[in-house]
């Protein structure tokens, strides 16, 4: 074979090869401060975390197919998707690998990967609050630091056992009122019952000091 014919065949090859091979990974998901952010890059976040992936892909030879793959290397999840973009919610912590996958007689001919970590699981209430409407600490809820949470439910209870309040939106709370009057100041008690996408499950149980008339809840005693 002449240097003219390896050559020739040499670019049909590489032809071939480009056609059913251009492909761009990219994911697409709303970060904590509310915005959307698209990548190709590894992702840390917090779970519940809704993901659009997409291939993008380019003059795929008629051949071809795509496949991904999702595995979580902690709890040993294995998913297989056929589409060309798909969608997926991590509620699991630890390392999530995307992969997604040119298939070409069977054979893989180019792939692009995505590790998405989800954090450990961390919930904290209160022990105070002061509903007075200076727009500070006005609605009893969880801390702010709480990570991948991804079922909650809270109660509030007076004194005498009976039921307040209850909330299953961790970003909301209760207003220290019943039936839409204001409750008196003094003791009450909350129990949240959660559980984390470590697997991590709360049960919380503990007092909640309603100081309508403090102007502001000490930090300490807030943290505590």
């Amino acid at each position: 074979m002449n240097l003219r014919k390896i050559l020739t065949l040499f670019v049909i090859l590489s032809l071939s090869v480009s056609v059913y091979a251009d492909i761009t990974l990219e994911a697409t998901y709303t970060d904590k401060e509310g915005k959307s952010v698209t990548t190709s890059g590894d992702i840390t976040a917090e779970a519940p975390l809704y993901v659009k992936f997409a291939s993008n892909p380019s003059s795929l030879d008629p051949g071809a197919s795509i496949e991904w793959h999702i595995r979580n290397t902690t709890a040993g999840l294995n998913l297989t998707r056929y589409e060309q973009d798909i969608d997926f919610t991590f509620t699991m912590a630890g390392q999530n690998v995307v992969t997604l996958q040119v298939m070409q007689d069977n054979e893989v001919v180019q792939s692009a990967s995505i590790t998405i970590t989800i954090s450990e699981s961390l919930l904290e209430m209160p022990n105070a609050f002061s509903p007075n409407g200076d727009d500070i600490n006005d609605i009893y809820k969880a801390k702010k630091n709480y990570k991948s949470i991804v079922e909650f439910h809270a109660y509030i209870f007076n004194r005498y056992g009976q039921k307040l309040y209850e909330w299953t939106d961790i970003t909301s709370g209760w207003d220290g009122t019943y039936h839409g009057r204001p409750v008196k100041d003094g003791t009450y008690y909350v129990y949240v019952k959660a559980r984390g996408a470590d697997g991590i499950e709360y049960n919380i149980r503990r007092d909640v000091n309603l100081l309508r008339d403090f102007n502001k809840v000490e930090s300490g005693n807030e943290q505590r």
